[in-house]
């Protein structure tokens, strides 16, 4: 992974690692004690001994040196020590907090001790020494032959203190507990990462497609998702109405492409232009993506260029497209496939709340929608006289079969992708379905960007949230966006932009029908 690749990434994940430290220094702040204690000092006392005969010194003691310490820990000497000290407890408990250490060569004991206290420290020591040198000096039958004398007496020696990777304050432990947690927030985001094949970046989602990103439409707040629908009416200087006004020129395009192969002179394609009013289906991957409300905001751009619009509801699986135009359910497509005589299809039009759409719901008739589907095509011939352009919103492609009764019969397709939704292997496989259909398609409108990431729809300038900030300098939009055809006719004028075999900006190959897609350029390279 490079760089950006991580930083992609922790910007994904971003809350997560926030949360993880925030959970790590919280968590700390409240174990540690407010006025934390050092670490605490430690004394070490030794007394040493000297063991000999007790008819020549010179000589070694009749008893060995481990029956001697013996008798240092065991017997009457701790006792003795006991009350001389005033330990509280069992006298051989008092024996246990002492080191009795031998030298067969020095024929010497070592009596070592440690305690918090320096004094009680050298007071054990010392008294043990004391009370062994007693006991060997009297006239006890199992002392005999042997004297005990001292070479040196306890004196306490504080230990030096190791150095430690926790410190002990609370300020200082929460920033390191703070540290660690952003180690683990970031290992947590890469494990995720590598387990989620969700894609986000569009470089990702056109190279998985195999199609260009035709628009892209920034993330919306909270407060517009209820307006979402209609943006380009109630936000007309937006990103978000840009963005789909740049997918309807996109949209425009392929349907001139369509009417005027690009082997044409000039003077063959104004005579190609016919007053075929071309179906334009919006789909998606996956429910969810924003399918139907790109259906109301494309409507509206389409109305406000001058076109008059017919939407179509043909998810009749789950038709919603009626609440964005604020439209009660009602006859509709599946009443008039299923009645031959239900009457002409202009009885079913209904007026919404945007000036010149209209819209035909998907009826009362839902229980068989995949039979319906395949009968669209009497539908399709009475639509055609009843707008400009008609937009078709249809199922997801992976998510039902009817769609793809659909397609055949549309003049082109928009898909619609939101950010972090849609996978790898989904796109591969939207991808291979639309390349068995030899319909072109214009794009992918990809929603739910960062509005951090730009205009990424062409413009070299952008409205911003207010819509008042303005380019200081005129730009030429024919130059910047591509989106008139270049070829000019004999009078050195381009042609006319137009739905009905006009240019408009570069469409899509479809997918499989001699277009290379990115991933197939890298895998030939």
């Amino acid at each position: 992974m490079t760089l950006r690749d991580y930083l992609i990434v922790f910007r994904h994940y971003g809350a997560l690692i926030v949360a993880t430290i925030l959970a790590a220094a919280t968590l700390t702040w409240v174990l540690t004690p407010a006025h934390a204690q050092g670490p605490v000092t430690s004394y070490t006392a030794t007394a040493t001994l000297l063991a000999a005969s007790s008819e020549n010194p010179q000589l070694p003691p009749s008893l060995p040196l481990g029956r001697i310490a013996l008798y240092v820990t065991t017997g009457v000497v701790p006792v003795r020590v006991a009350k001389k000290v005033g330990f509280v407890g069992q006298p051989t408990e008092l024996a246990g907090r002492i080191d009795v250490g031998q030298d067969s060569e020095a024929m010497a004991l070592t009596i070592t001790s440690s305690n918090t206290d320096s004094k009680r420290a050298g007071l054990i020591v010392n008294t043990f020494a004391d009370e062994a040198v007693a006991f060997f000096s009297g006239t006890r039958p199992e002392a005999a032959g042997t004297r005990l004398s001292i070479l040196q007496r306890g004196i306490p020696v504080a230990e030096a203190h190791k150095g430690t990777l926790i410190p002990p304050g609370r300020p200082q432990r929460t920033g390191l507990a703070a540290g660690l947690g952003l180690l683990l927030g970031l290992a947590i985001a890469l494990v995720l990462n590598r387990l989620d094949s969700r894609m986000r970046s569009r470089e990702e989602i056109q190279e998985a497609l195999g199609l260009p990103i035709i628009a892209e439409v920034p993330k919306l707040a909270r407060g517009q998702r209820a307006s979402a629908g209609t943006l380009v009416v109630t936000e007309p200087l937006s990103p978000f109405a840009d963005g789909y006004r740049a997918a309807r020129t996109a949209i425009s395009h392929t349907l001139g492409r369509s009417a005027k192969p690009s082997d044409m002179s000039p003077r063959e394609r104004r005579g190609t232009r016919t007053n075929h009013t071309p179906w334009v289906l919006v789909t998606s991957a996956n429910p969810g993506d924003g399918k139907t409300t790109s259906v109301g905001n494309l409507a509206a751009s389409f109305a406000e260029s001058g076109k008059s619009v017919l939407v179509l509801d043909a998810d009749l699986r789950s038709p919603d497209t009626h609440n964005v135009f604020d439209v009660p359910q009602g006859a509709g497509i599946s009443d008039y496939l299923t009645d031959p005589d239900f009457g002409p299809l202009s009885n079913l039009v209904r007026p919404t709340n945007l000036p010149g759409v209209k819209i035909i719901t998907a009826g009362t008739q839902l229980e068989h929608p995949t039979s319906l589907a395949s009968r669209m095509v009497a539908l399709q011939e009475g639509t055609r006289q009843l707008a400009d352009v008609v937009i078709v919103d249809s199922a997801p492609l992976l998510a039902a079969s009817e769609v793809f009764d659909l397609l055949p019969l549309v003049d082109t397709i928009m898909l619609v992708v939101r950010s972090g939704r849609l996978s790898e292997t989904s796109g591969n496989r939207v991808s291979e379905l639309l390349g068995r259909f030899r319909v072109p398609v214009s794009g992918v409108l990809l929603i739910g960007t960062s509005r951090s990431r730009g205009h990424g729809y062409g413009y070299g300038y952008g409205y911003g949230e207010s819509g008042r900030r303005r380019s200081e300098k005129p730009v030429d939009h024919r130059a910047q966006r591509g989106a008139f055809d270049p070829a000019a006719d004999e009078d050195g004028q381009s042609s006319d932009i137009d739905t009905h075999g006009s240019s408009g900006p570069r469409s899509a190959a479809v997918p499989g029908s001699g277009a290379r897609s990115p991933r197939a350029n890298r895998a030939t390279g």
